[in-house]
């Protein structure tokens, strides 16, 4: 009794420590909304689509950026040293497509190579990242990640949202043709989810955390919150681009029979609010290859 008296005032007193900063951040916001860059069309449609729904969903060919080309071209020489090297999955014998163990998905940090930088500083992508997050941006790195046939959920498989900023960005690239089977990208749109849901969600995440270490709720518990009908999956052939704020929706990559790769590319405010979750962008948490010679 006394033990959840005390977790309630240090919560409470968690929360009023935070007030300073949360009315400067609202301060910074309103200070740097005379100085946001303009917009092209898609970059309004991609910006309002992000404030309403969490997510916008385009193309390659319809964003039209010259890095384009070598981004890819890279990207395909880098799965193949991925395929090299790639852990074993053993299957049952009378299920070719049951593997008997779960894989956690394969990622490269890909940040310091020119050819992933560029396409992550195109000046027009930047300038619809800094309309959305509202303050000065910093673009914190992109991953490149193969993510196996798992019948179960793994890691981010689980429904969940990301901690780095208030407001981050993700541009996702499928670098294969991702059907139901491949496991799309999922979300559950903002307005299908009020303040008081998420808050009974973030409990239970707590919660499933605490008893076995997972990243987030299964589709059943998701189930208990949001009905299926109000979740929103993200099909595309190759070349598709799923802008969304990780932060503010809640979302997972789905259980798939067949295996998939993307580009994970990540933007925050210069200043993120949780600058600790940013490092894995840049520092030695994954493999960093050499340029391709």
């Amino acid at each position: 009794m006394l033990a959840n008296v005390q977790k309630k005032l240090e919560r409470k007193a968690a929360q009023v420590a935070q007030i300073p900063a949360e009315i400067a951040y609202y301060l910074q916001l309103k200070q740097h909304a005379r100085h946001l860059p303009t917009l092209d069309a898609v970059g309004q449609r991609a910006v309002a689509a992000c404030k309403r729904e969490g997510v916008f969903i385009t193309s390659l060919d319809e964003l039209g950026f010259a890095s384009s080309a070598a981004m890819l071209q890279a990207a395909r020489h880098y799965l193949d040293v991925m395929e090299s090297i790639r852990p074993k999955q053993t299957f049952a014998d009378n299920h070719a497509n049951q593997p008997l163990q779960l894989l956690p998905p394969h990622i490269f940090t890909m940040t310091d190579l020119a050819e992933f930088a560029n396409w992550g500083q195109e000046s027009r992508l930047l300038s619809m990242v800094e309309n959305y997050i509202g303050l000065p941006i910093a673009f914190q790195g992109v991953h490149l990640r193969r993510d196996f046939a798992n019948p179960f959920p793994v890691t981010t498989e689980f429904w969940h949202q990301d901690l780095e900023d208030r407001r981050m960005l993700k541009a996702i690239i499928y670098l294969t043709d991702v059907e139901e089977k491949d496991g799309p990208f999922e979300y559950i749109p903002r307005s299908e989810v009020s303040p008081w849901v998420a808050k009974r969600i973030h409990r239970r995440v707590g919660q499933a955390y605490a008893k076995s270490q997972a990243m987030g709720l299964t589709d059943a518990e998701m189930e208990t919150f949001v009905p299926r009908s109000a979740w929103k999956r993200c099909p595309g052939p190759v070349g598709t681009v799923v802008l969304m704020d990780p932060k503010n929706i809640f979302h997972h990559g789905k259980s798939r029979r067949q295996e998939r790769a993307s580009l994970f590319y990540v933007y925050t405010a210069a200043n993120p609010l949780r600058p600790e979750h940013c490092t894995q962008y840049c520092d030695a948490s994954y493999a960093r290859p050499e340029p391709a010679q």
